[in-house]
């Protein structure tokens, strides 16, 4: 790099008073995300039960003016009707706190452990308590605190005359039913949108071209430094694992490398490359991979040109690379990279020792999101860590327990561990993704669950207060199916209101979520489009069982 692009670097300093933890490095934003969707399914709940506490008000309206008549005061009713809100809300509390223990369990069974003891702790800390009790006084208080005041205040004269006024209710209590409906819908449809592009994105991520065939391919380790083992004798072991298992029944092929793939981890280095000179800052960056002949017909990686490892490789400081197409297109624009040479490092006196005898198809090595890389492959050679892939002709569950034996066979001391699928290995790189895309979506379903409720109870009232209206007009001649589509087009003018405010908002906080999507754009229309589409038939739904209602009033019993 050159001085001036080193000085514009900047360094993150973080606290390490809580140490390094990788769970939290990969949950951290996703929680973040999360946390802002239970947000807004507390709000939608809130404006839900405002909404009935506002209707039972409106129920007690003569029950309160005769509290009023006979001398309570309006702080006294007030306090009453918060005492009654306050109650809901901490019973909905502790049923909330009940739910979150068995669904946090329930969460934590999806986090892949390989038979060890989790290390989170599904109990909440006090401080989550407190802020749980805190959250639920807090919006018992605020949103029981606007009904009450509306209750607190009837005229007892006009509400105690046994009048159709003391039904209808106001103009002013509907609006406000009205105007928590249409943000009930639109903190929908932002809930619904998110959990959409986290769908498509999670889906987006499992059809990505690994470069690998993942079907009836199984990977376990083994650490056989561990043990004792020599570079020599580690190698040899290696060797005789993998020949036991080509000759095993029901196995097609097997071989080995020094880091495993689908698995979020890397091993890179700085090369030194023939005939290249790097421009000023140009990354010299290749991710390395130590690997056992074999390894690409087992993996099925298609060999473009040259040849594969073979046994005389297999040796200390062996001389000989391969690389994949993404490094030869790099570095040998429209030549064969075949006998070339490559060295480690980029200093001006790298020795360009390492012959490339082969150059095979592009695979990804951390995960779908960080995408295809510059490779470099070397033969295996050693004790260390090593990671077996075994491809099997039939299911994998019946190759687990042969794999064990072999390798009893050989060596009955020496452990084996994360043994599985690379498809399964896939999902655990993938956790986080369908972690968010599980709980949006069941987090979206809630919210247009409430808020269709929320419809349904409004437009029901509305139904009530006009029933006199609607008697009227089917006396005069009105057709059913005007007297329905006169109420659904209340419905129609709520969901409008909701989703004018909704749709600009989703799309606003989409660029905030960018950054934990995949393959998908923030301000996707398809999805846009499919929430309006599904908040409108729910909508629809929950509007046409009161409509259906109107449109039956009998017009004598209207009238009377």
């Amino acid at each position: 790099y050159s001085r001036d692009q080193f000085m514009k670097g900047r360094m993150r300093v973080e606290s390490a008073a809580t140490g390094f933890s990788g769970i939290r490095n990969d949950f951290s934003t996703a929680l973040i995300v999360l946390m802002g969707m239970v947000g807004l399914v507390l709000l939608i709940a809130c404006a839900y039960v405002a909404n009935l506490l506002n209707a039972r008000a409106f129920m007690r309206q003569k029950e309160i003016a005769v509290r009023l008549s006979l001398g309570a005061s309006r702080g006294r009713l007030v306090r009453q009707l918060l005492v009654e809100s306050l109650v809901l809300s901490v019973a909905g509390g502790l049923v909330g706190l009940g739910l979150a223990f068995v669904l946090t369990r329930g969460l934590l069974s999806l986090v892949p452990s390989d038979g060890q003891p989790l290390l989170i702790n599904a109990q909440p800390d006090t401080r989550i308590l407190l802020f749980t009790l805190g959250l639920t006084f807090l919006t018992g208080i605020i949103f029981g605190l606007l009904p009450a005041l509306r209750a607190s205040r009837p005229d007892p004269w006009t509400t105690l005359k046994d009048t159709v006024g003391s039904i209808a209710g106001t103009g002013g209590s509907l609006f406000l039913r009205k105007g928590l409906v249409t943000a009930q819908v639109a903190l929908s449809f932002l809930l619904l949108f998110g959990a959409g592009l986290f769908v498509r994105s999670l889906q987006n991520l499992k059809t990505t071209d690994t470069g690998v065939v993942l079907d009836n391919l199984v990977t376990f380790q083994l650490s056989p430094a561990l043990s004792g083992y020599t570079n020599e004798r580690g190698t040899q072991f290696y060797s005789q694992l993998a020949e036991r298992l080509r000759s095993a029944p029901g196995i097609a092929s097997a071989a080995y490398a020094n880091m495993s793939i689908l698995s979020g981890s890397e091993w890179d280095s700085s090369m030194s490359v023939e005939g290249h000179r790097p421009a000023d800052g140009e990354d010299m960056q290749a991710f390395m991979n130590a690997l056992s002949p074999g390894y690409f017909e087992t993996m099925k990686i298609p060999l473009l040109d040259g040849r594969d490892f073979n046994r005389m490789d297999v040796k200390e400081n062996s001389k000989v690379v391969i690389v994949n197409r993404s490094f030869a297109q790099h570095f040998f624009k429209g030549t064969s990279a075949v006998g070339k040479h490559v060295g480690w490092g980029d200093g001006p006196d790298t020795k360009l020792d390492m012959e490339i005898v082969g150059v095979v198809a592009d695979s990804l090595y951390e995960g779908p999101r960080e995408g295809i890389h510059r490779q470099v492959f070397i033969p295996n050679w050693g004790r260390n860590s090593a990671t077996f892939y075994v491809r099997t002709r039939t299911g994998s569950a019946a190759a687990y327990s042969l794999m064990r034996n072999e390798l009893k066979q050989l060596d009955a001391a020496l452990p084996l561990y994360e043994m599985k699928t690379v498809e399964g290995q896939l999902d655990e790189t993938l956790l986080t993704d369908r972690l968010i895309a599980l709980l949006s979506a069941g987090f979206g379903l809630l919210a247009t669950l409430l808020a269709s409720i929320g419809l349904y109870g409004v437009m029901a009232f509305v139904v009530v207060r006009r029933r006199k209206e609607l008697g009227i007009r089917l006396a005069l001649g009105a057709q059913p199916g005007g007297v329905v589509w006169l109420v659904m087009r209340e419905v129609l003018l709520l969901l409008a209101i909701g989703l004018a405010v909704g749709v600009p908002a989703g799309l606003a906080v989409g660029k905030y979520v960018s950054s934990q999507l995949y393959g998908i754009n923030p301000h996707d229309p398809s999805i846009a489009a499919g929430t309006v589409a599904l908040l409108a038939i729910v909508s629809a739904a929950a509007g046409l069982i009161p409509a259906r209602r109107a449109s039956r009033i009998d017009p004598i019993l209207a009238l009377r």
